[in-house]
C-alpha cells in the first residue's frame, strides 16, 4: 500500500510539472517521435521482440543549476507490447499483445558539449489499452495486464545547432505487468527506442 501511494504522488508531482511548464512563457518545448521495439521480459518464456512507436512533449524545468544538467518533465504516447507462441495442443499459435500506455517522464540531461548529452530519470504510466491478437481474432487483455507501470529511461543523444536532434533511449520497467490470472509470473515492460526530436525554444 506505501509502494502505490508513493507512486500515486510521484505520477501526481510530474503531471503538475509539465503542466505548469508548458504555460511557463520562458520554457523550452520539446516535441518528439520515436520508433520503438518493445519486448516484455522476466519469468515468461513465449515472449519476443514487437515494433511500436512514441510521441510526445517535454518541456524545460527552469531550474537554475552550475552543473551542466538540465530536467525534462513530459507526457506521451507509448505503443508496445510483445510477440508470443503458444502450442495448446492444436499445433503452434502465432500472435501479439498490444499495449498502449500514457507516460511521464522526468529525465536530467548531461551536456557534454557540442551537442552531446547523456540521460537518465523516472517514468511512471498508465495503461491505456491492451489488446491480444492471433490469426483474425482480437481480444481486450486488460484485466491481465496491470494498469500502473514504472520505468527508467536511460540514454544519450544529440541536439544540432538548427534545433533538431536525435537520440537513443532504453527504458527498463520496474514493476510487473502481469495481473489476474497472471499475477505469479514476474514480467516487466522492456523498451528501446530511437528518437527524433524538435525544440521550440521559449522566450529569453
Amino acid at each position: 500500500m506505501k509502494r502505490q501511494i508513493l507512486w500515486t504522488l510521484t505520477v501526481v508531482a510530474c503531471f503538475g510539472l509539465t503542466q505548469s511548464c508548458a504555460t511557463f512563457p520562458c520554457t523550452d518545448l520539446q516535441i518528439n517521435a520515436a520508433g520503438t521495439h518493445a519486448r516484455i521480459v522476466g519469468e515468461s518464456d513465449s515472449w519476443s521482440g514487437a515494433l511500436g512507436g512514441q510521441v510526445g512533449v517535454d518541456a524545460l524545468l527552469p531550474f537554475n543549476c552550475s552543473l551542466p544538467l538540465r530536467t525534462y518533465a513530459g507526457v506521451g504516447l507509448s505503443l508496445q507490447g510483445a510477440r508470443w507462441e503458444d502450442d495448446w495442443g492444436e499445433g503452434l499459435t502465432k500472435g501479439i499483445t498490444r499495449l498502449t500506455y500514457l507516460n511521464f517522464p522526468v529525465v536530467t540531461r548531461y551536456d557534454f558539449g557540442n551537442g552531446f548529452f547523456a540521460e537518465a530519470g523516472l517514468q511512471p504510466g498508465f495503461l491505456l489499452s491492451a489488446k491480444d491478437k492471433y490469426e483474425s481474432f482480437s481480444y481486450d487483455y486488460k484485466d491481465w495486464v496491470k494498469t500502473f507501470d514504472l520505468g527508467i529511461p536511460l540514454g544519450v543523444g544529440y541536439d544540432f545547432p538548427n534545433n533538431f536532434g536525435v537520440g537513443f533511449r532504453v527504458t527498463p520497467g520496474l514493476t510487473s505487468i502481469n495481473a489476474g490470472d497472471y499475477a505469479s509470473y514476474k514480467d516487466r515492460n522492456f523498451v528501446f527506442a530511437i528518437r527524433g526530436t524538435y525544440t521550440i525554444p521559449g522566450k529569453k
